[in-house]
């Protein structure tokens, strides 16, 4: 029987960029085994289409749906991407979808999952950047009780 100790639950978190790319390429190449279980996490955030129009100068609701659809559609497009990558890659593994903040949504899944790995790209902002913006890798790395492996580039 297997000793089940030893297994691995990894979760790779990939936004569709060429970074989050590289980062299961690199997981393939240097880490994967067969007995891991991979989860791949795709986090749609919707923010940014709640965020049209302000008080000044509000926006017709029908905008926002249209957006809200577009992002749905870009994320459906990106989940069957993302299974082809994983199949052509050869790793046995599934994609699932969170909405919400992606930071917390990697942190709350891998939780709910019971992951013992994140597996995450960096796009290197540079400190300005990532002060002003924030970056969802280093949220991860400060809000996660498991280990973090961030891959740059």
């Amino acid at each position: 029987m297997a000793d089940k100790s030893n297994k691995r639950k990894v979760m790779i978190a990939m936004d569709g960029s060429e970074y989050s790319e590289g980062a299961l390429k690199w997981f393939v190449k240097n880490m994967y085994r067969k007995d891991d279980e991979v989860i791949v996490l795709h986090v749609t955030d919707h923010r940014n289409s709640m965020a049209y129009g302000s008080a000044w100068m509000p926006v017709d609701p029908k905008i926002v749906h249209k957006a809200y659809n577009e992002e749905e559609e870009r994320a459906k497009v990106q989940i069957k991407k993302l299974d082809a990558i994983l199949m052509d890659a050869g790793v046995q593994g599934e994609v699932i979808r969170a909405h919400g903040n992606p930071g917390e949504q990697i942190i709350k899944k891998s939780e709910e999952l019971e992951a013992t790995l994140i597996i995450i790209a960096s796009r290197g902002l540079g400190k300005i950047r990532r002060t002003i913006m924030g970056s969802v890798s280093d949220y991860v790395v400060h809000h996660s009780s498991i280990p973090v492996i961030v891959c740059r580039h």
